[in-house]
């Protein structure tokens, strides 16, 4: 049996916040390659995972976990899982 990711049961992926000129979110799909997604929140704003969450929703994808704030030297300085919407293996539609 093959793997075919577009059909196979997701798998969660890390999404990072990152403030640039304001607060974007990004995520390396093994798919759809490097993603990155406006919050709409910034400049000068603290993080806030709600509208990072809005933003991951409008463009498909569903937040599995809770936004963890990560240590000073890491990659991102906020981190949670994600799944592409409508690929969990449910198959009700």
């Amino acid at each position: 049996m093959t793997h075919d990711p577009l059909t196979s049961p997701a798998t969660a992926l890390t999404a990072r916040a990152e403030y640039h000129a304001d607060w974007h979110i990004y995520i390396d799909d093994p798919v759809d390659g490097p993603l990155g997604y406006c919050t709409g929140t910034g400049p000068d704003e603290d993080f806030d995972p709600d509208a990072a969450n809005r933003a991951l929703e409008r463009a498909g994808w569903r937040v599995t976990g809770p936004w963890t704030e990560t240590p000073p030297r890491a990659e991102a300085p906020f981190t949670t899982t994600v799944e592409k919407a409508g690929r969990s293996g449910d198959t009700t539609g």
